[in-house]
């Protein structure tokens, strides 16, 4: 953290940059819908400088960075500056109490950041929050305290006068721990890592990334969304016309303000992952990465509209949107992006990390450490290690590095080389080779997609086969970005947002319907066409009518639980978004434990839970539009929908499901439950598709939340 003890002649210096840089009242151009009042209130402030309170150690809204104080704080000043003709600048204040203080005894006239309490709101008038920052939990790696649940009966750390100490029994009234609480931050943070209490409850706004870079064995276990750091902007109660022109600013610049905190949000991260000067000033005169996508490398590397998407590419944009790094994008098979790699041409490959790559690549931290594994035919005898493939065939992708790999380990190799993945798999189903090595999320997104259920795994790599971006080693710097960041992204979340970004795999099973139907389609028209060419051209239009809802029943429809699939909600999402009645709710479910209840009990339970589920959810919801999305993944659409009603109505349905037993042979009792989220659209100009990122980021923190709690698990 950033001390204030040298900070009197920055302030100085920032208060003649500040009259320089806003001048007097009236000397921007303000560009806000005031009222006539609040017009001749502002001309009325000729000469006046009004200031403006703060925290010093409030994370992003205001730091030091290279001997500069910024933040979202400076950033949003001198934009209400130029909006609406008043001179702001910042208070010079030590500390939290010290900006309070100051402004309650009338040495300050705006005070950020406090949130309104029935005391406060006694002696000031708030604005609506500029920003709100949810509260975080931090606990050790290696404790007990993994989610927010877990701080039951252990003592938590909080700051002093926080008002989460209140805000949290409320909010959580199940939990019951013993309240331990510090001066600052700093003292709180030594306190969990030498174990003396077992989790800190604190504010966030971007400050836990520089807790967690200066305490690494500490985690975010838990983000308090229902309870935040509401960043308003308080004025003395008399200051009826000052509020109301701040409160003008922060209606009317919602999308500037938004984009403000981006930015200094990146600005700041640069500062607590510790960047060096050489990587600062990369950042600033650079900038920019060329990022080498592979083709058909599903579900990890895809390229669209010139966007890397993917696993890989949402990692990437993770890394990007951290510490505002740009991103250009090009697209060829991975040998080629390799040879473009080594001359210098692309910046970054995402690829495997082999010796005789080291010479040309520097590698950060890994981004998922997932062990490739060893697909077989399920009748193929199981591979202990990478030794018992000697003399096996085993499918290898051009240029990837397996077949170095296998080179290096066995004394026989027999390679058989192929295009891709896809060709790698059939070459196995097909008997042309016995195995293939491959990462585990990219066999089971085709696996599943393509229907290969005669394939299986039949071991595991004992190598290193984590995933790694390799970086051109002409950008030594952007190296040293990434391999700080990385740390910090979480795998599960970037997969899970990678697989909504890639396109679906068609199932070839199906895909052989499909061909039957269309030539079964030509047959029947041939003969209707020879045996009633003009007699019966009334039964040939009905014959041929019925056929194409058959065919659309076929393409559209989800056979085991009569919803729509996939397939529908891409043919017809548009016209859907034009013609739904507003409100509609987007409501998310991941139903929980199917792949357990398959190991357990085979396809066929996990096939009836799926059925079971759907019909709660078309019981819950009778008029809605429904969609099985894939595997465990369910959309529905609730068109005129009570915002207000959809999470009660989301409660009864899981209550539903825990009332609704699936009964096995010799006892066995399961329960569908699922994770839900969900998201209301109220304007035409909000696309699906961003109410479904919306909603599915709901639902995935539902699943968080859902995590390790006991009425998640399968009753017996």
């Amino acid at each position: 953290m950033v001390r204030w003890g040298h900070g009197r002649r920055l302030w100085a210096g920032l208060l003649v940059l500040a009259t320089a840089l806003f001048g007097g009242v009236g000397a921007a151009q303000a560009t806000l819908a005031l009222t006539p009042q609040q017009s001749a209130w502002i001309a009325q402030q000729q000469g006046k400088v009004f200031s403006v309170g703060f925290d010093p150690y409030a994370g992003m809204d205001s730091f030091v960075l290279q001997g500069k104080r910024q933040g979202l704080l400076h950033l949003l000043l001198q934009d209400m500056a130029q909006e609406t003709g008043l001179r702001l600048v910042p208070a010079d204040s030590k500390d939290w109490d010290a900006a309070y203080q100051r402004f309650v005894g009338g040495k300050s006239d705006i005070l950020y950041g406090a949130n309104p309490t029935p005391e406060r709101e006694a002696i000031m008038r708030f604005t609506a929050p500029v920003v709100r920052y949810p509260y975080v939990t931090l606990a050790r790696k290696a404790s007990s305290v993994q989610t927010l649940a877990d701080i039951h009966a252990k003592r938590v750390g909080f700051i002093e006068n926080d008002f989460v100490q209140q805000a949290l029994p409320q909010a959580y009234p199940n939990l019951h721990f013993e309240s331990v609480t510090y001066s600052d931050q700093l003292v709180a943070l030594q306190a969990l890592e030498a174990g003396r209490i077992d989790a800190f409850v604190t504010s966030g706004g971007g400050v836990e990334v520089e807790y967690l870079v200066a305490h690494p064995q500490l985690a975010v276990v838990a983000q308090l969304r229902a309870i935040t750091s509401d960043m308003t902007l308080a004025v003395a109660l008399d200051q009826t016309e000052l509020q109301g022109i701040l409160q003008a600013y922060i209606s009317q610049r919602q999308d500037a303000i938004a984009r403000l905190a981006r930015q200094a949000r990146q600005i700041y991260n640069r500062k607590a992952l510790q960047l060096s000067p050489a990587e600062l000033d990369w950042l600033e005169h650079v900038g920019t990465a060329v990022v080498g996508a592979a083709e058909d490398y599903l579900p990890f590397d895809y390229q669209s509209k010139g966007q890397y998407k993917g696993i890989a590419g949402e990692t990437l944009q993770a890394i990007a949107d951290t510490v505002g790094l740009k991103l250009t994008v090009v697209s060829a098979p991975f040998a080629k992006i390799m040879d473009a790699a080594r001359a210098g041409q692309v910046h970054v490959v995402n690829m495997a990390k082999t010796e005789d790559r080291l010479k040309d690549f520097i590698f950060p931290h890994p981004f998922s450490t997932e062990r490739d594994i060893v697909i077989g035919r399920k009748t193929s005898p199981p591979v202990s290690d990478i030794y018992a493939l000697d003399g096996q065939r085993v499918a290898v992708i051009e240029g990837f590095w397996h077949e170095e790999y296998l080179r290096k380990n066995l004394r026989q190799p027999h390679i058989v080389t192929t295009a891709d993945i896809l060709e790698s798999l059939r070459k196995v189903r097909d008997g042309e080779a016995d195995y293939l090595i491959e990462n585990p999320t990219v066999v089971e997104y085709y696996i599943n997609g393509l229907g290969y259920q005669d394939l299986a795994k039949r071991g595991e790599t004992s190598g290193d086969s984590a995933l790694y971006f390799g970086v051109s080693r002409t950008q030594p710097e952007l190296a040293g970005i990434m391999d700080k960041v990385i740390p910090l992204l979480s795998f599960e979340e970037l997969k899970y947002r990678g697989l909504q970004t890639v396109p679906a795999v068609e199932n070839e099973a199906n895909r052989r319907l499909l061909w039957l139907a269309a030539l079964l389609t030509l047959a029947l028209a041939a003969i209707v066409t020879l045996t009633a060419v003009m007699a019966r051209k009334l039964t040939n239009e009905r014959l041929s009518n019925q056929f194409l809802r058959e065919r659309e029943q076929l393409l559209y429809t989800d056979v085991l639980t009569g919803f729509f699939n996939r397939n529908h909600y891409s043919a017809h999402i548009a016209a859907l978004e034009q013609s739904m009645a507003l409100p509609a709710a987007v409501v998310v479910a991941d139903l929980n434990n199917l792949k357990r209840a398959n190991d357990a009990y085979g396809h066929a339970v996990g096939d009836e839970l799926l059925r079971l589920f759907a019909q709660q959810m078309r019981t819950q919801w009778p008029q809605a539009t429904g969609y099985r999305m894939g595997g465990d993944e369910f959309l529905m659409v609730l068109e005129g929908a009570d915002p207000q009603a959809v999470q009660g109505q989301i409660d009864a349905l899981l209550a539903r499901c825990a009332q609704t037993p699936l009964v096995l042979d010799g006892g066995v009792t399961l329960r569908p439950s699922a994770a839900i989220g969900f998201s209301i659209r109220t304007e035409r100009d909000s696309t699906m598709d961003q109410c479904v990122a919306r909603a599915d980021q709901h639902m995935y923190e539902a699943k968080v939340r859902q995590k390790k709690r006991s009425t998640d698990h399968m009753a017996t």
